[in-house]
C-alpha cells in the first residue's frame, strides 16, 4: 500500500481528529457514564440518486464482467444472502446443519476464497457522515470535498462522494476484483491502476445490452463508448447507498417516539450501551460510531487462524497508511446497524458469535489472551505472536467493564434492536440478471 505524503496525513489527521481527542482527555479511562440518546436518522442524512443510476448500479455490483478473472463480483464478497457481508449464510437449511463447516448451524461461505478477508457489511454508507473508508480510512473525503487514498494523483477526477472513491479499490486489489491467477485485467495492473480502471470500463463499452441502463442513468452522455470508470464508480456508490440504507429497525422506532418498539430487556440494554458498559463511548451518533480510530485489544486474526501451522498473516491497521508506529493497530470504530446477523465478529472476523465479541470486548486484554490461547491448544506461541499479542496489550486503550450475564444479556438484546431484516439482503435484491449474461453470486 502507498503511503500518504506528509502534507496528506495531515489532511488525514483533520478527519481523525475525533480519535486523538479522546486519547488526550483520557476518554478511555474515565467511568462510564450516562450518555443522552442519539437523535433518528433522517432523510436529509443520506446522499441522494435517481432511480435509473440506482438500477445501473446494481448491474455493476452483480455483474463479474468487472472482475479480471469473470469469475466474481462486488457480491461475491458482499453477498446479499450474508446480510451484504461474507463468512457466514444469514439462514440455517436443515441439510446443511450436519456441515462439518458450519459454525452454530452457520455454514462458512466459499466467498472467503479467493479474498480471506472479512468483508464488511454496507449498512448506511451511503449517509454523509461516513467520510472515511475500510478500517484504517485509507480512502476519506475531507471538508473540502478534496478525496485522499492510496491512488493519489491517479484519482480521477469527477467522483460523487467517498463511497464511490471507495468503490475502485477492490478493483485494483490482486486477492479481490483484478484475481490472483493471470487474466487480461492482472496484465496491465504494473501500469498502475488508471490503466485496470481503463481496461474494466472497456468491457462495458462492447456490451449494448448496458445501452439502456447507462443512457437512463446518464442522459447527457452522448454514447456508451463514452462511458468511463467514473461512471461506474459512482452508479455503484448510489447502489450500495439505497440498498442498504437501515434506519427503520425497532431502536429507531423508539427514538421516534414509539416507547412500546423495545422490550423491557431491551431498554436495559439500552441503559448499560449508554451508561454502565461504556459503549457509547466510541460507539455513538445515529449509527452507532464516532468515525474515530482507536487501538483495542482485539484479535487480529480470524477464527479459524492456525499458530501451530504459521498460518497468522496480521491485517492491516492504520499505521501502514500514515507510516505512524502511533497508529498501529489503529483502526475505526464501526457501525453496529445489524450487527446481529454480520458475523464473524472483529475488524478480521475473528469470533463466531456476538456473544463471544462482546464478552472479549468487555475484558479486551483477557479476551485476546484467551483467543490465542485457545488456538495454541497446548503449544507454545511462536516468539512474533508473543511479541505482538505484548504490543497489543501495551498499547490497548480499551478499559475493562464488569457486568454479570444478566447484563450481558440484556445488551445483547439492545444489540438486537439495531436489526432490520427487511433490508439484510437489501432493497432491491439480486437481479433476474446482469448485461454481462454471466452468472450471478
Amino acid at each position: 500500500m502507498k503511503k500518504l505524503t506528509a502534507a496528506a496525513v495531515a489532511a488525514v489527521a483533520v478527519v481523525a481528529s475525533t480519535s486523538a481527542a479522546l486519547i488526550q482527555v483520557g476518554v478511555f479511562a474515565q467511568p462510564a457514564r450516562a450518555q443522552e440518546l442519539p437523535r433518528p436518522a433522517e432523510d436529509n442524512d443520506y446522499r441522494s440518486a435517481s432511480s435509473a443510476m440506482v438500477k445501473l448500479g446494481q448491474m455493476f455490483f452483480y455483474d463479474r464482467v468487472l472482475s479480471g478473472t469473470y469469475r466474481v463480483s462486488c457480491a461475491t464478497c458482499h453477498n446479499p444472502d450474508r446480510a451484504g457481508s461474507n463468512g457466514f449464510r444469514t439462514d440455517s437449511k436443515p441439510e446443511e446443519e450436519g456441515d462439518e463447516l458450519a459454525i452454530n448451524g452457520l455454514p462458512l461461505y466459499e466467498a472467503l476464497k479467493p479474498s480471506a478477508k472479512h468483508a464488511p457489511a454496507l449498512f448506511n454508507l451511503g449517509a454523509k457522515e461516513f467520510t472515511a473508508m475500510f478500517g484504517d480510512g485509507r480512502v476519506a473525503q475531507l471538508p473540502d470535498g478534496t478525496f485522499l487514498s492510496p491512488a493519489g494523483a491517479e484519482l480521477p477526477d469527477g467522483l460523487n462522494d467517498v463511497l464511490a472513491a471507495q468503490a475502485l479499490f477492490p478493483a485494483v486489489t490482486g486477492d479481490e476484483l483484478v484475481g490472483t491467477v493471470d487474466n487480461a485485467v492482472k496484465q496491465v495492473a504494473h501500469l498502475g491502476n488508471r490503466a485496470v480502471w481503463d481496461a474494466l470500463a472497456d468491457r462495458i463499452k462492447i456490451l449494448p445490452e448496458y445501452g439502456p441502463f447507462v443512457r437512463a442513468a446518464y442522459p447527457d452522455l452522448a454514447s456508451l463508448d463514452d462511458l468511463d470508470i467514473v461512471h461506474v464508480a459512482n452508479a455503484i456508490s448510489a447502489f450500495v447507498a439505497a440498498e442498504w440504507r437501515s434506519d427503520n429497525a425497532p431502536f429507531d422506532a423508539y427514538l421516534r417516539g414509539d416507547k412500546s418498539a423495545l422490550s423491557e430487556q431491551q431498554v436495559k440494554g439500552m441503559q448499560l450501551f449508554y451508561g454502565k458498559a461504556g459503549c457509547s463511548t466510541c460507539h455513538a451518533g445515529t449509527f452507532q460510531t464516532d468515525h474515530a480510530f482507536h487501538v483495542v485489544a482485539t484479535p487480529l486474526w480470524r477464527f479459524d487462524v492456525d499458530f501451530v501451522d504459521g498460518e497468522f498473516d496480521l491485517h492491516s491497521d492504520r499505521s501502514e497508511l500514515t507510516g505512524n508506529d502511533a497508529d498501529r493497530y489503529r483502526r475505526r470504530t464501526p457501525s453496529l446497524r445489524n450487527v446481529e446477523w454480520s458475523p464473524p465478529y472483529g475488524h478480521a472476523g475473528s469470533f463466531e458469535t456476538l456473544e463471544q465479541m462482546l464478552r472479549a470486548h468487555l475484558d479486551p486484554v483477557d479476551g485476546l489472551q484467551a483467543f490465542v490461547a485457545d488456538r495454541l491448544k497446548g503449544e507454545t506461541a511462536p516468539a512474533s505472536i508473543e511479541e505482538t499479542v505484548q504490543d497489543l496489550v501495551e498499547r490497548n486503550e480499551l478499559k475493562k467493564v464488569a457486568l454479570n450475564d444478566t447484563e450481558i444479556g440484556d445488551l445483547l438484546a439492545f444489540l438486537k434492536s439495531l436489526s432490520e431484516p427487511q433490508v439484510l439482503a437489501g432493497k432491491l435484491g439480486r437481479p433476474v440478471a446482469v448485461p454481462s449474461s454471466l452468472a450471478l453470486d
